[in-house]
């Protein structure tokens, strides 16, 4: 794809300081790029996702 999706497994994104931005990239999409707009995620499932992504990032390997 070109521009490519945003790789929200890398900062800023990925930064628990940033979860609120990462919500708002998987709701909204990411300008600029080929990220879309995930309206099918409600709210609660768009936090799981940001808390996964986040649990990525740090190397966790499980997903209790």
């Amino acid at each position: 794809m070109n521009p490519a999706p945003a790789d929200l497994t890398l900062p800023p994104w990925s930064e628990e300081a940033n979860a609120g931005r990462t919500f708002l990239a998987i709701r909204n999409g990411v300008p600029g790029t080929a990220m879309p707009s995930w309206l099918m995620f409600k709210g609660r499932e768009i936090w799981d996702l940001v808390a996964y992504i986040h649990k990525m990032q740090h190397g966790a390997t499980s997903t209790e």
